[in-house]
């Protein structure tokens, strides 16, 4: 007694589930309802068709694809199945068409051209189209990249319906067909009103290009020293790499004398009254040899003006100091004796004398 509660449970779940999982089959295989008869169709290419897929006649599903396999290694053979109430004739077209944006198909069915008694003729069941009366599948895909370069200046809305006009195209409705063919219109007039500025764009490209191929001898140059440049520097590679670790040996030194140096530095700096306000306390000196520094400079250059060496000249020495009463003398004596009782320096110390 204590097992009845959960065995009915347990019966009452496993027969909601196994109905809930027909269900979804049957919604998945999609079966056709009702009786129906066997067909088949040759088609040169089936590309995106599937085992499962629908078999409509003026958007109307009334069969569905069975089985589809390849034939003398160049065409497939579609086999579906249509509802008895539904007639095939002899001049029925069988074509794939392409259903929707995720690039599912389907077999659509449409009567061929009126006349003859074709038309009049009903197929047999198990009746097979012949390639001649069937319509290919193709990769939308290609259809959809030629158009990139459109959709690349459209806005997404103006996007979706001409993508939208071109899938209901492909599905045959002509209506999207001619809607198709005017926005295309409107955009090749827009491109068309663009003329100008892509001649523009062409002329100064075109210009570029000459410029380039008249400097062609030079950009050769250029390419055969770089590449020349280029071998030298792989010639010398283990050169390179010596003096790269010379450098960071070097740069190494260098560190460590700044790691030695800078406390001292630190010490300079910081000290009191700290380092700036000695250097702005002695502003008189830095005056004084601001002012004096180009004749000190002035003078020097006349040392070296003559060559790499010094040139002195002992204008002014005068030795008279040393004794007392000879400064009264000695010029009154230099005067006398001199042609014009008057004393000369030689031509270089009156140069100097003269600046």
């Amino acid at each position: 007694m204590r097992f009845r509660g959960p065995l009915i449970g347990l019966t009452v779940f496993m027969t909601v589930a196994l109905t809930l999982g027909w269900l979804v089959y049957a919604t998945l295989l999609r079966e056709v309802s009702g009786s129906t008869t066997a067909y088949s169709a040759i088609f040169t290419d089936v590309y995106g068709l599937r085992e499962g897929d629908d078999v409509r006649m003026a958007g109307v599903r009334v069969g569905r694809v069975q089985k589809i396999e390849l034939v003398d290694n160049e065409r497939a053979r579609v086999d579906f199945v249509v509802q008895n109430d539904q007639k095939l004739y002899g001049n029925t077209i069988a074509s794939v068409t392409y259903q929707n944006i995720v690039g599912q198909r389907y077999v659509g069915l449409s009567p061929g051209k009126s006349g003859g008694s074709a038309g009049n003729t009903v197929l047999a069941a198990g009746a097979t189209i012949p390639v001649e009366r069937t319509d290919p599948s193709f990769d939308v895909t290609t259809l959809l990249n030629g158009y990139e370069p459109l959709f690349s200046t459209l806005s997404p809305e103006q996007a979706d319906n001409l993508t939208k006009g071109v899938i209901q195209s492909l599905q045959g409705d002509n209506a999207s067909i001619v809607t198709l063919v005017s926005q295309t219109s409107t955009l090749t007039k827009a491109f068309a009103g663009r003329d100008q500025a892509l001649g523009n764009a062409i002329t100064s490209l075109n210009t570029v290009t000459g410029n380039l191929a008249q400097q062609n001898a030079s950009l050769d140059k250029v390419l055969t020293q770089t590449r020349q440049m280029v071998s030298d520097l792989d010639s010398r590679r283990p050169e390179l790499v010596s003096s790269a670790g010379s450098l960071a040996q070097t740069m190494r030194r260098l560190s460590k004398i700044t790691n030695d140096v800078f406390p001292s530095l630190e010490e300079i700096i910081t000290r009191q009254p700290g380092f700036t306000n000695h250097v702005v306390g002695i502003e008189p000196q830095y005056a004084f040899l601001g002012d004096n520094l180009p004749i000190v400079l002035k003078g020097l250059s006349r040392f070296y003006s003559e060559g790499a060496f010094i040139n002195v000249y002992m204008c002014d020495l005068n030795l008279t100091g040393f004794f007392p009463g000879l400064n009264d003398v000695i010029p009154i004596i230099v005067n006398a004796a001199t042609p014009g009782n008057v004393a000369q320096y030689t031509p270089r110390c009156r140069n100097m004398a003269n600046g």
